[in-house]
């Protein structure tokens, strides 16, 4: 949800979501950044300013968000072109994303709508990679119908916003900060043990989306919009669909797999 203040820019560049350096990665990157993009003015030709600029326009932004792109792809976290999008996405939410502007219950519906737009995309990517690692079929299948699902969403939540904005892109940060952590839940050692912690990421992630769709269809409800309200609660039913089949696979499969391979390997360990 957007703050209800405007912070400063300097208070907005410290308060990150989670990332993926550490405090003192951040302030190496932002002032080696800030040293090249000063270089870039004075030294060298044309071609040789622009490469300053952007090698250091790149590390400003890794120390501001606390996030790089190319640490996560080589943790192997996200793809090289995902991992540098995300690092620009939240730059552009640190930087552009203040509640300033909200004035109105419009102002706020629009806002996020727009946030429930990007999410879909990006959870989209995110179960295009756990489809990769999870190895009970059953629960595959079910995040693939939903991935599919999301990308239709995605489609149907910028058909709501056509008209009303230029531009239908807006981070969502706390959603961004969950799906990081559902990736490091890939790392998971013991595929019993991984598919559980995986079934977990995402149930978060879905009760996160289904009160997220919920405060947005009391606006278009408010707002005389019905037919989006509408449309808000299909998804967030359906969402809660997959969250109970999910809990049912876990139940009845998944977690007592991974509970007796846990003890299978406790056992080996004493002899």
């Amino acid at each position: 949800m957007p703050s209800l203040h405007r912070p400063s820019i300097l208070s907005q560049l410290l308060s990150a979501p989670p990332g993926n350096l550490s405090a003192y990665e951040r302030w190496l990157s932002l002032v080696a950044g800030l040293g090249l993009t000063s270089a870039a003015l004075t030294r060298g030709g044309f071609v040789r300013r622009l490469g300053l600029a952007a090698a250091g326009l790149t590390l400003v932004t890794r120390g501001t968000t606390g996030f790089c792109g190319t640490k996560a792809a080589l943790a192997g976290e996200y793809s090289l072109r995902a991992g540098l999008r995300e690092q620009w996405q939240r730059t552009r939410a640190q930087l552009g994303g203040s509640a300033g502007g909200i004035s109105s219950l419009h102002d706020l519906y629009i806002e996020e709508l727009q946030e429930l737009a990007d999410g879909a995309g990006a959870l989209h990517r995110l179960l295009g990679e756990l489809g990769r690692v999870i190895s009970h079929a059953d629960v595959a299948s079910k995040l693939s119908g939903y991935a599919t699902e999301l990308a239709s969403r995605a489609q149907d939540l910028r058909r709501m916003l056509a008209g009303s904005v230029g531009d239908a892109s807006h981070p969502d940060q706390a959603l961004a900060a969950m799906i990081n952590e559902s990736r490091k839940m890939m790392h998971v050692l013991g595929e019993n043990v991984r598919d559980a912690a995986l079934i977990d990421s995402v149930q978060r992630l879905l009760h996160y989306e289904i009160a997220a769709s919920g405060s947005v269809a009391a606006y278009a409800k408010a707002l005389g919009r019905p037919e989006v309200a509408s449309r808000l609660a299909e998804f967030a039913d359906r969402d809660k669909a997959l969250d109970a089949a999910l809990s049912e696979l876990a139940m009845q499969l998944v977690n007592r797999q991974a509970a007796g391979a846990s003890a299978t390997a406790a056992e080996a360990r004493t002899h």
